[in-house]
C-alpha cells in the first residue's frame, strides 16, 4: 500500500488496524488462533458474520466500506505473494456509500472563528498560532495534515508548496494577508524553528498534533454557540465552496485542493445549488 499504491501512512495504518481486528473476530468465531492454513477455508458467510457485528456496533458505512477493502487488499496480497487464493473475499458486495454533502462555514462564521482563536487561549504566541492555521486552512483549502506539515521553506513567494494524500506534491496560491498571519505567528513564537522543520508547534516545542488543533476548534465554536459540523476540515470545505459561488471553475478547485478525480470535487455543486436556485428564481424573466 505505501510502496505501491502510495497511500498515506495514515491509511496504512487504518487498515492494518481494521485487517487486525478481522483476525481477532475469526479467533473468537473459530475458537482457536488463526494460521496460515486458515486463509483459504474463510467462507463469505465468515466475512459476513463479522461485518454483522460492526454493523450492531453503529459503524456507519463509510467505516463498514473501508473493512471491506481492507479485506479485499489482504487477500488480494496473499494470491499474489503467498499463492493463496481465497475467492469469497473478492465476491462479498457493499452497499455504495452515500457521500454526504459538505458543510461549509457562512463567510461570517469564518471570520468569527478566526477571531476566537483569540480567546481560548492564555498566551499570545498560541492565539496567533491558531488563527494562522484556521487562515491558512481557509484561505489555501488545505486538510489539516498538510497544513500542520508545512514548513518554512514550503512558503515559496506566491506559492505554497504542499505534501497531500498519496505523497502527491502541488504548489498552491498563497494570499499576503495568509502569509501575514504565519510571519506574525512566527514572530512571537518562543521556539527557534529550522527551515524544514514543521513551523506550527505545541507547547513543548514540538510539531502540532492534529487532535490538538482539533480540540481548539471544539473550543471556539463552543464558545460561539455554532454547530458540531464547524471542524478544521469545513474550512476546507469553506473555501472550495466560497470560490465556486463566486465564479471559480471546477477543474481549478480541483487542483487547488489537490483531488485525484474531478468526480470528488463535483459534490460541491451540490453545495452551491441553493444559490444557483435562488438567482434563477430571482433572474428568469417568467417568475
Amino acid at each position: 500500500m505505501t510502496e505501491e499504491k502510495r497511500y498515506s501512512t495514515n491509511t496504512s495504518s487504518s487498515y492494518k488496524k481494521d485487517i487486525a481486528m478481522f483476525f481477532s473476530f475469526l479467533n473468537l468465531h473459530f475458537g482457536e488462533n488463526i494460521r496460515v492454513s486458515h486463509l483459504e477455508k474463510i467462507t463469505l458467510q465468515d466475512i459476513r458474520s463479522w461485518l454483522s457485528t460492526l454493523k450492531n456496533q453503529d459503524y456507519n458505512i463509510s467505516s463498514y466500506a473501508r473493512y471491506l477493502a481492507a479485506i479485499r487488499n489482504f487477500f488480494n496480497y496473499t494470491k499474489r505473494f503467498e499463492n493463496i487464493d481465497n475467492t469469497s473475499a473478492m465476491n462479498l458486495k457493499i452497499k455504495r456509500r452515500h457521500r454526504s454533502l459538505p458543510k461549509a462555514l457562512s463567510t461570517i462564521d469564518t471570520k468569527l472563528v478566526q477571531e476566537g482563536a483569540f480567546d481560548v487561549s492564555k498566551d499570545l504566541w498560541t492565539q496567533l498560532r491558531d488563527f494562522a492555521i484556521i487562515t491558512l486552512i481557509y484561505g489555501c483549502g488545505l486538510r489539516i495534515s498538510e497544513a500542520l506539515s508545512i514548513t518554512k521553506n514550503d512558503i515559496n513567494g506566491d506559492y505554497i508548496n504542499v505534501i497531500g494524500k498519496g505523497n502527491k506534491a502541488r504548489s498552491v496560491p498563497i494570499l499576503s494577508s495568509v502569509k501575514e498571519t504565519i510571519d506574525k505567528y512566527l514572530e512571537h513564537c518562543p521556539f527557534n524553528i529550522g527551515t524544514e522543520d514543521p513551523i506550527f508547534l505545541g507547547t513543548r516545542g514540538k510539531k502540532m498534533n492534529v487532535s490538538v488543533f482539533q480540540n481548539q476548534i471544539r473550543r471556539i465554536r463552543t464558545n460561539l454557540g455554532l454547530q458540531p459540523s464547524v471542524t478544521p476540515h469545513a474550512f476546507r470545505h469553506s473555501f472550495a465552496t466560497h470560490l465556486l459561488s463566486n465564479g471559480a471553475d471546477l477543474r481549478s478547485i480541483q487542483e487547488l485542493l489537490g483531488h485525484k478525480n474531478l468526480s470528488t470535487t463535483q459534490i460541491y455543486t451540490s453545495v452551491d445549488s441553493k444559490k444557483i436556485l435562488d438567482a434563477y428564481s430571482k433572474s428568469h424573466p417568467r417568475k
